[in-house]
């Protein structure tokens, strides 16, 4: 994570912001907006608004005294005025997100303990809390086109409502899993032929019972067999190319 080039960026936004507002006279104050700027980290009020995590649960994140768990040591620890930089904000949005799956702060410090002493960084465990929630949206993708194909076939709108459904469904995970984008030379005309070109996306979830309601019973088994049958003739022909 390189944090001097993330502040550098965004000090550079905030002065572009600033000069934009100033232009606009929106700067209530009546002090230019340079000069009231903070510069520093966040408060704590700041990082519970960002992440969603209470203040109680941050005070106790960082405290080591009688109640608190010292899960982190913010660097700056000034009396009153405590903020928190890059690095703790990271360590608290995994907090937060442990938090969410039920455990107690105890139980927070203690995985997260145990992952440093496994050699895993701040990098690491983001990178986790990642990947869990890229499966848990593409779950949701799934059932949101499920329900949705569905309802448009309940509303006999099975054509033209199914196709967009589809196909907006499949960008949504070509964005969270780019292993399953369809070859750019390729350059599918339809949902259908994205399909037919990329194994495996027939079974991310929802797809199946949308292309079942969409084209028949049956359809989305056919398109998988398709699929296969393709990709063993690209890897074939690939063979032959490399003899």
């Amino acid at each position: 994570m390189d944090e001097k080039n993330l502040w550098g960026h965004k000090d550079r936004l905030l002065e572009a912001c600033c000069s934009y507002i100033e232009q606009l006279g929106l700067d209530a104050g009546g002090e230019s907006m340079g000069q009231s700027r903070r510069v520093g980290g966040w408060s704590i009020s700041e990082v519970e608004a960002l992440i969603g995590l209470s203040r109680r649960d941050i005070q106790r994140a960082c405290y080591g005294g009688q109640g608190g768990v010292a899960i982190l040591s913010p660097q700056d620890t000034t009396w009153g005025r405590r903020s928190y930089d890059l690095e703790d904000l990271a360590q608290l949005y995994v907090v937060k997100q442990y938090r969410r799956q039920g455990l107690s702060l105890p139980e927070v410090k203690a995985e997260i303990e145990e992952q440093k002493e496994a050699g895993k960084s701040i990098e690491d465990l983001l990178g986790v809390q990642v990947s869990r929630l890229k499966e848990q949206a593409e779950e949701v993708a799934g059932q949101l086109l499920q329900a949705e194909a569905l309802l448009a076939a309940a509303k006999g709108d099975a054509g033209t409502s199914l196709e967009k459904l589809v196909s907006r469904h499949l960008g949504i995970r070509s964005a969270l899993d780019p292993s399953l984008s369809t070859p750019p030379e390729k350059n599918p005309a339809s949902s259908i032929e994205a399909l037919l070109y990329t194994p495996g996306l027939i079974d991310s979830p929802g797809v199946a019972l949308a292309m079942d309601v969409w084209l028949g019973p049956g359809s989305a088994e056919m398109l998988r067999s398709a699929a296969e049958a393709a990709s063993l003739r690209t890897q074939s022909n690939g063979g032959e190319h490399e003899k």
